[in-house]
């Protein structure tokens, strides 16, 4: 009778092992599709009704965060609220009338105090020079549109000013400023002259000064400022399974025409510091000896990035907003003859960019253009060069590149969402044997794989507000 051959105890559990792995990665299939339901919950409502919506308020698009400076005008309700109690509780005589004050006397008149130290005073008159600095080629067109809604009465020029006329001379081009072609060149350097700025030069008594610079405050003081506030939200997630072998060998018996057969394929963290899965397998069967090591790493990151930028501009003028890395490379410049090639270091910018333009519509819309861009690395393409009979490779980074563009029409406390720049990347891996690695179960002896998947997803918040006289008023 043949004895029949005792099967190792062991070979079991290393194939238990390996059916344990092929669950594993269909367990983790589905927990990566359960986990991006969930990750993408938040974003669900805002792609149901459109990448591009306004909102009444900033509680909803910026999550109940409070402006960064100063007060709110409920605040400023509020405090004259106040004053008005506190002036119905001023103290007041045994018979309920308030007590009389000391007479108010007024002090004199001090034009340096009214009107700043850049003046003229005549003595002989009484009457106040001034000058107005002006933006370049705009003097003429204040003082044209004064003369036409102002009813200044104008002094003729002939003899001595009278007290109620007003005189206006323009003097074009006042303000200069030198520009040096290069600063840091050896000696004096060639430069322009270039017009900075018009004076406007105004000579009247009190009243018709103060009412001409209320009519310049009013009306040629130029276009109003607009503030843009953003907040950009990048949320990132990535989750990976990494599974490999490595130091697997099946060493033979003294007889047979093979001594002994080893291979490798540790997983892609086999080489990092850290935390892992690591299963050593060893059995003998039959006189062969079997032993490996099995690697096995899962990962998931949630990543969560918030910046909340502030500028502040005039109206009609670009605001540039950027957050970017500069990622070097080799750039080939030339190619001369005999095939040598000439490199030099460039930058390619990634990261974050927005550009919008607000423009005033009437008196309580405001239109926005907006131009938003998110960048990132993907990979790297390779360019082979030969230079005096050498070859080589040069790496060139590969962008991916997400950009929007639109124009909106908000009012007064409204903010604007643009989202939608969701970006995916899936990453497959295998190395193995070949034909083994591809059988049922056991090809997981014979290969390593890494399985990976990243989702970039980027949302715009954007509040445009225009900046009024009690702007200067709020703390710092």
């Amino acid at each position: 009778m043949v004895p029949r051959r005792r099967r190792s105890p062991v070979l079991f559990a290393a194939l238990g092992l390996l059916l344990a792995l092929g669950c594993r990665s269909d367990q983790a299939q589905q927990q990566k599709k359960d986990r991006d339901r969930l990750t993408m919950e938040m974003f669900q409502e805002l792609i149901r009704e459109g990448t591009l919506r306004p909102v009444d308020s900033m509680e909803d698009a910026f999550g109940g965060i409070q402006p960064d400076m100063g007060d709110t005008p409920e605040d400023y309700e509020k405090a004259a609220a106040a004053r008005v109690e506190e002036a119905r509780n001023e103290p007041r005589g045994a018979d309920g009338v308030t007590e009389p004050q000391p007479p108010f006397v007024e002090a004199p008149f001090n034009p340096y105090a009214r009107f700043g130290k850049r003046i003229r005073v005549h003595d002989a008159t009484g009457l106040i020079t001034k000058p107005y600095p002006m933006r370049s080629g705009v003097s003429q067109k204040v003082l044209d549109f004064m003369m036409k809604y102002g009813d200044f009465p104008l002094w003729d020029g002939q003899g001595q000013q009278p007290q109620d006329t007003v005189y206006f001379e323009i003097a074009p081009g006042f303000d200069t400023e030198f520009l040096a072609a290069n600063l840091r060149g050896a000696g004096p350097q060639p430069g322009k002259d270039i017009p900075m700025g018009d004076w406007l030069v105004v000579t009247a008594n009190r009243e018709w000064l103060e009412e001409v610079e209320f009519f310049i405050d009013t009306f040629a003081a130029g276009p109003p400022q607009i503030e843009i506030e953003a907040k950009i939200v990048e949320w990132v997630t990535r989750e990976g399974l990494d599974l490999g072998v490595g130091d697997a060998m099946m060493q033979f018996g003294p007889d047979t025409l093979v001594d002994s057969l080893e291979w490798s394929f540790p997983n892609n963290a086999g080489d990092l510091s850290g935390g892992e899965f690591l299963a050593g397998l060893g059995t003998i069967h039959d006189g062969v000896t079997y032993s490996a090591l099995f690697e096995a790493l899962s990962s998931f990151e949630n990543v969560s990035i918030i910046s909340r930028p502030k500028v502040a501009v005039r109206e009609g003028i670009k605001a540039q907003i950027e957050a970017v890395e500069k990622l070097p490379y080799l750039k080939i410049t030339s190619i001369n003859n005999t095939g040598n090639i000439a490199t030099a270091i460039d930058y390619q910018d990634v990261g974050v960019r927005l550009y919008v333009t607000p423009r005033l519509v009437g008196t309580g819309t405001i239109a926005l253009q907006i131009d938003i861009e998110a960048s990132q690395q993907t990979g790297s393409a390779v360019t082979f060069q030969s230079a005096g009979g050498s070859a080589g490779f040069v790496d060139t980074p590969i962008l991916a590149t997400r950009s929007a563009e639109t124009v909106v029409y908000l009012k007064p406390g409204q903010a604007v969402i643009l989202g939608g720049l969701i970006a995916e990347r899936t990453v497959e891996e295998e190395r193995g044997i070949p034909i083994l690695m591809d059988l049922p179960l056991l090809g997981y002896l014979f290969k390593s794989t890494y399985d990976a998947t990243e989702l970039a997803t980027l949302l715009f918040f954007i509040r445009p507000r225009v900046l009024e006289g009690t702007d200067v008023l709020q703390d710092f």
